[in-house]
This record gives structure tokens, C-alpha cells and sequence, in this order.
């Protein structure tokens, strides 16, 4: 089988460019300036536009406006540009425009360790954004995932008319892997708009049962003569301005509904072990070889430990609490603060907030590496080892 070799971020502007992307806009940050790069070295000889924007809300800007014309665009950031990126996601939500968000984490907050791993955007991702304002989030695991991961997103960002956030980081970004190389017949995809006219066309109808509209670009000639138009304000079904109480109530449910609908689809995370056991690792991110390796190593000396990782972070797969429920301790690792109660990081919050289950407790560093196969083992040790000591009187 022939093999490929490439870096994530390469991975990320390759998988885009094979789901069809043929915008991206960005600005220069570290570690996410490659994609920029490659995607100025691919895009052009394909027809598409790669531009760096002024900044990083005339990068998002732009490809919104290349979203809504037809073609679902790409622009990418790192932590400090996503937070300036956000009020025009709250746009590209409102106004149900596909678009996908490259996140690659690094250390911070404000500049950070501009060079350094962490996995402190989680929040930032799901829920930084004015309003309610549901999006996707997916994190790749690996160089090669983060090639599937963004076809993934365009696919869903289309389907759905979301924004979808890509969350890697620097681990992945730089780190340079080999891996099968992919079937380009049969995973490249040709996402030119369909002009042809329709009958009639409601871009926020909602009698759509889930919420979702298939979306007819600009310039398709609608034969009812009735045209939509697109606004970051509240809207009625054609898109005009409304402030009534009513339709604001439903909008919200069907920007809501759409990603209930993207739930129900998504499978179970495999578990990477025995389905039943003391303890389960739960991880998401670059953080999936060495949690693996620690659980080969802790079963290897006799003790009952498995894992899974999570890809789909918002929203979250279906089955988690049958799977939490077959161990006694669940951990999950990730690389960032354990916050200000102590009890874990920002999925582990998630996850609590999500399955209302106080046994899952996280296991966090922020030194800026990534984990090392022994920190975990010793990380989980010391939790189990706690849990034994009696209660005081």
C-alpha cells in the first residue's frame, strides 16, 4: 500500500482542498501559518483564491462571503485570532452560511507560548459566541485524521449550513506522520453551485422537520419571483428583519434542531479495550497515542484499564453514559487547567455538564508538552490511590 507523508496542517489544507474548498482567507499565527502556505501553493493552479487577509476578521469575513456565494470556504486560526474571528461566526450562524474554522491550540491565554501544546480552546470553540449560537466542533486525532477530519467538516458544514470548527493543535500541526496514501477518486468532490432555477425557495423554513434547508446560492433564478436575502439580524423565513417574539423563539429552535439531527447520526466511540473495567481514559486530540500506549502498558502489568477518544466534541456522540457506566473510575486526560473547583478540564466539564455524572474527573497538565505514556500511568495511580484513603472523621 503506497504510503504518504505529510504534517497536519498540510493534512488539514490537502483534506479541504479534496472536499472541494476553493477559498481560503487567513492571517499569519503560529502554528497555524502553514495552512496559509500551502493552501497559496495549491489552490491557485485549481481555479481557487487563497488570500491573507488584513486581519483576522476580514479573513473570517471574506470567507463567509465565499461561503454564501455558493462554495463552502475555509479560514484558519490559532487561539488568540479565533477569539477576533467570533462575532463574524455569529453572523455566518445566524444567517445559516456553511463555513469551516481551523483552530490549531497552542499555549495561552493573550500570546501565550505561541510554540508550545495545549488543548485550552474547547470552550472557546462550543460556546464562544454572543447569544445562542450552536456550531460543530470535531477533533482530529492524528496527521491523517485531520485529512478525513476536514472533509468531514465541509460535508457537515454544508448539509447542515453551519459553522464547523476544526480543533487541532500544535502537536498535530507540526508533527509529521505517514499514512496511507488516500484514494483521491474516490474522496475528491466537486462542490460547484447548482444554478439551476427553482420553483420557490425559503432559506429558514420552518416546517423543515430538523431544521434543515438544502441552500440555493445566489443568482439561482427562483420562478416564484419571491428572493431572499441573508442578515445578522432576527428573520422571518425569507431572511427579512423581524423583532417578534414568536419567530425568534423558532429560529432559535431551528438553528437548535439541526444539530440534534447531526447527533442522532453519529456513532458510538469505539472503546479501545475491554467495554467493562475500573478504569476508562477518555481523550480527545493529539492525545490519543499515548493514552493507548498507557493502556497497553497498565493492562500489560495486570491492570483493568480502557480508553476511548472523542472526535465529534459539539455535539457529543450518543451512548457515552451506557459506556461510562461499565467502569468505576472515568478519567479524562487533556492538556489544560482543571479549573477553578478542581474536578477537571474543559471536556471533563463538558462531560459532567452533559451526563450530570460526578465520577468523571480529569487528569490535566499545562506545562506545554504533550503527555508522556509515564505521566498519565503516574497521574492515575495517584487518583486511584485517593479514592482508597478512608474518609476523615
Amino acid at each position: 500500500m503506497p504510503l504518504t507523508l505529510m504534517e497536519g496542517n498540510e493534512a488539514i489544507a490537502r483534506g479541504a482542498v479534496a472536499a472541494g474548498c476553493r477559498f481560503f482567507a487567513g492571517y499569519p499565527i503560529t502554528p497555524a501559518t502553514t495552512i496559509l502556505n500551502h493552501m497559496l501553493a495549491m489552490l491557485p493552479p485549481l481555479g481557487g483564491v487563497c488570500i491573507q487577509g488584513e486581519d483576522e476578521i476580514a479573513s473570517i469575513s471574506m470567507a463567509i462571503g465565499a461561503s454564501y456565494s455558493g462554495r463552502v470556504a475555509v479560514t484558519g486560526s490559532s487561539g488568540p485570532g479565533i477569539s477576533l474571528k467570533m462575532e463574524a461566526a455569529g453572523w455566518a450562524g445566524m444567517a445559516e452560511v456553511p463555513l469551516v474554522i481551523v483552530d490549531v491550540q497552542r499555549g495561552g491565554p493573550s500570546t501565550g507560548m505561541p510554540t508550545n501544546v495545549e488543548q485550552s480552546d474547547l470552550n472557546t470553540a462550543c460556546f464562544g459566541s454572543h447569544g445562542d449560537n450552536p456550531r460543530v466542533v470535531l477533533a482530529p486525532a492524528d496527521v491523517e485524521d485531520c485529512f478525513y477530519t476536514a472533509i468531514e467538516a465541509t460535508n457537515i458544514a454544508r448539509k447542515y449550513n453551519v459553522p464547523v470548527f476544526i480543533l487541532s493543535d500544535q502537536a498535530i500541526a507540526s508533527r509529521i506522520e505517514a499514512f496511507a496514501e488516500p484514494d483521491l477518486e474516490k474522496v475528491c468532490q466537486d462542490i460547484t453551485p447548482d444554478f439551476t432555477p427553482v420553483a420557490d425557495y425559503k432559506p429558514y423554513d420552518l416546517s423543515a422537520p430538523d431544521g434543515i434547508v438544502p441552500r440555493v446560492v445566489p443568482g439561482t433564478r427562483i420562478l416564484s419571483g419571491r428572493y431572499p436575502i441573508a442578515t445578522g439580524l432576527e428573520h422571518d423565513e425569507l431572511g427579512h428583519p423581524t423583532s417578534s417574539p414568536k419567530l425568534h423563539t423558532q429560529m432559535s429552535a431551528k438553528r437548535r434542531k439541526k444539530l440534534q439531527a447531526l447527533a442522532a447520526t453519529l456513532p458510538a466511540p469505539k472503546i479501545y479495550g475491554p467495554s467493562e473495567g475500573n478504569v476508562l481514559l477518555v481523550g480527545w486530540g493529539s492525545t490519543q497515542g499515548p493514552i493507548r500506549e498507557a493502556v497497553d502498558r497498565a493492562r500489560g502489568a495486570g491492570d483493568s484499564v480502557s480508553s476511548i477518544h472523542l472526535r465529534s466534541l459539539s455535539p457529543l456522540p450518543p451512548g457515552l453514559e451506557n459506556i461510562f457506566s461499565g467502569f468505576h473510575h472515568v478519567f479524562v486526560v487533556e492538556m489544560n487547567d482543571e479549573g477553578i473547583y478542581g474536578f477537571g478540564g474543559q471536556l471533563a466539564s463538558l462531560l459532567r455538564a452533559h451526563l450530570c455524572n460526578p465520577q468523571i474527573r480529569g487528569i490535566t497538565k499545562t506545562d506545554g508538552l504533550t503527555w508522556k505514556v509515564k505521566e498519565i500511568l503516574a497521574a492515575v495511580k495517584t487518583k486511584l490511590a485517593t479514592d482508597s484513603k478512608p474518609a476523615q472523621p
